[in-house]
């Protein structure tokens, strides 16, 4: 294979897929197909080609794909609903790969999560939607016959600021489950490093961190690093069901979170820490940079 000079990045302004462009666009030349421009070019550095096009218009997706050589796919499924009509990790990953047919496109790599990892099904007793239609996803890229890795994260670090709501850092549900948490500064040098060798790529490569720790030890270890201030809350899943009821988002809350609660996955990255390297980044450390950067 060639080597990739050229990558589409499509969720380029998302949590997780910013820091990974940001990496990307320090190794190979990138473009950000996204529906915001103007939220791209505050997010993104400024050697990112910035292009506007949408998963649903197949046209404008073949206009914004033309000379690359790559795609990395960061989408989500932020639903507990079966039956939409339409979701950017089935539906848009179709239109997709009706978009790319006879464009030079040689390897495609998206986030997926552990949840869709072949070997990790056995031991899910309920899966989540977000999971299911991942899945499905990921057949129609393999369908492709395209080349193509789907990482497989555990929970990253970086979702623990975004559980911040005023003083308190916030869970819903069991706090006793482990988790190898992972940051996204290690992950996006793990897609770094499948880009430039991408024949030596496994279809499928779990992604996880470098210890595992419960989300009660790792709350406890966020906050005294990142800031003692805040307090530490635990709210019961009931309670987040009940509220889901009425309210779409918390129903989908509460469908995460008691899948969160409900299994811990046993450690699979072996053979990712064999071709990628070992995650180097503690979640202390992830802390303490976090209070460095916004205290600059």
């Amino acid at each position: 294979m060639r080597p990739i000079r050229k990558i589409v990045v499509i969720g380029a302004t998302g949590r997780l897929g910013a820091p990974v462009a940001i990496e990307l666009a320090k190794h190979f030349e990138v473009r950000a197909i996204v529906r915001s421009p103007d939220k791209a070019r505050r997010i993104l550095p400024a050697t990112v080609e910035i292009s506007q096009a949408d998963l649903r218009d197949v046209p404008g997706l073949r206009a914004a794909l033309g000379g690359v050589d790559a795609l990395y796919l960061n989408l989500a499924t932020e639903t507990a609903d079966l039956n939409l009509p339409f979701y950017e990790e089935r539906e848009g990953v179709r239109n997709l790969m009706t978009a790319i047919k006879g464009l030079d496109i040689r390897y495609i790599a998206k986030i997926g999560a552990l949840g869709a990892y072949p070997p990790a099904l056995k031991s899910i007793r309920h899966n989540i939607v977000p999971n299911i239609i991942r899945m499905e996803g990921h057949t129609i890229i393999a369908d492709s016959g395209i080349r193509h890795t789907f990482f497989a994260p555990t929970h990253f670090m970086d979702l623990l600021p975004n559980m911040i709501s005023g003083r308190a850092l916030q869970w819903i549900g069991n706090t006793r489950v482990r988790i190898w948490w992972i940051s996204s500064s290690d992950y996006a040098r793990w897609v770094v490093e499948a880009f430039q060798n991408p024949e030596a790529m496994p279809e499928h490569c779990p992604v996880q961190g470098p210890e595992a720790i419960s989300v009660k030890q790792a709350m406890k270890r966020f906050v005294r690093n990142y800031d003692p201030r805040l307090k530490i809350r635990v709210a019961p899943l009931w309670v987040i069901r009940m509220i889901g009821l009425f309210n779409p988002k918390m129903k989908f809350v509460a469908h995460l979170f008691a899948y969160f609660g409900d299994h811990e996955d046993p450690f699979y990255a072996g053979e990712t820490w064999k071709e990628l390297g070992k995650p180097t980044t503690t979640l202390e450390m992830f802390a303490n940079q976090l209070r460095q950067r916004q205290t600059l």
